[in-house]
């Protein structure tokens, strides 16, 4: 009887293992390619009618009431990256713009990463490396970002479809773009606005004591000046450029304080995540040591033409919600 139940028992291990690795594939067969073209026409069709709306540019789609994302340009560009061994159709630069309507506990980031892009001709794409108009950044309430994401195609194609995922680990779409290679709507319109109201901020000249856990330190705004220089081997084309200079003290942390432009996301009047601009500054940042002090400029260049910006001040770059905040008002009479 004991030789039966061992038996038995390797016979009912085995098939619960011949089960957990049964495949799913219920038949395999060779299919004329005309009759799988037909098909997927069919079902295109008939996923039409229960599909969720698919959007075009210019339209503004609303997401769980928290934040509004809209496709504004679809352009291609004969720019080519020397050093990509990746071989395109076409290249084409895509402007988008993203605004923190209702989210107040995390700043909106929407990157490339968030989304998948197929071609005309049924092809997945990827991000091609060429420089776009201007990069995603943290977003905080009542904030709007312009940004690009690159991609390159696998056959020349007139339209794309844009796939936006809310979590890049999501497998379900969030919303569905369909645009024309080409297209484009007025930005400037998208870019005006107002400029978003924060409680507690700081101002122009207020020494701030920063306390952490490592140690603490002061940060200070000295001022704020409007310039005329720009970069002409710079692809962004700002309205306003601001050279911030601010300083900062190691009070008490034992590791070097070091703190940059990166630390750093500005708001224009208007309501526009402004930019980093690549222009002439006469002092920059320092790892500085215990005890010492460090003064830095740093640079901007905003959408709109602006006389007040709000600085968010994170201490941790990679942070998604800003420490404080700095309003600096009447900047053109400084």
């Amino acid at each position: 009887m004991k030789k039966i139940s061992i038996i038995l028992s390797v016979v009912i291990i085995l098939s619960l293992l011949t089960g957990c690795g049964e495949t799913n594939v219920t038949s395999v067969e060779k299919k004329d390619i005309n009759k799988v073209e037909n098909t997927e026409k069919k079902e295109e069709t008939k996923q039409d009618e229960t599909t969720q709306k698919v959007y075009g540019v210019g339209e503004r789609v609303v997401i769980d009431d928290k934040y509004a994302l809209e496709i504004l340009a679809v352009q291609e560009t004969d720019e080519r990256n020397q050093y990509s061994e990746k071989e395109v159709a076409q290249v084409l630069i895509i402007d988008y713009l993203y605004e923190n309507i209702g989210e107040e506990n995390e700043d909106i980031y929407i990157s490339d990463m968030d989304f998948k892009f197929v071609d005309s001709g049924g092809n997945m794409c990827t991000t091609y490396p060429v420089e776009g108009n201007y990069n995603p950044q943290p977003t905080p309430l009542g904030a709007k970002n312009f940004s690009s994401m690159v991609i390159g195609t696998v056959e020349k194609s007139d339209e794309i479809q844009i796939m936006y995922y809310d979590n890049m680990f999501d497998s379900k779409t969030a919303v569905e773009f369909k645009v024309a290679v080409g297209d484009s709507v007025d930005i400037e319109s998208r870019l005006q606005g107002e400029l978003p109201e924060y409680e507690n901020m700081f101002e122009l000249g207020d020494v701030i004591e920063v306390k952490t856990e490592d140690g603490d330190y002061t940060l200070s705004i000295d001022s704020v000046e409007l310039i005329e220089e720009r970069n002409q081997f710079s692809r962004k084309q700002p309205k306003n450029v601001f050279r911030i200079k601010y300083t900062y003290s190691n009070i008490s942390k034992e590791d070097e304080l070091y703190i940059s432009d990166m630390d750093f996301r500005v708001i224009d009047e208007n309501g526009n995540m402004a930019y980093t601009y690549p222009a002439d500054t006469t002092y920059f940042p320092q790892p500085t040591l215990k005890g010492a002090k460090c003064s830095a400029e740093m640079v901007f260049g905003t959408h709109t033409e602006s006389d007040t910006l709000i600085l968010c001040y994170t201490d941790n770059m990679f942070s998604n919600v800003s420490d404080f905040k700095i309003i600096i008002r009447g900047i053109r009479g400084n």
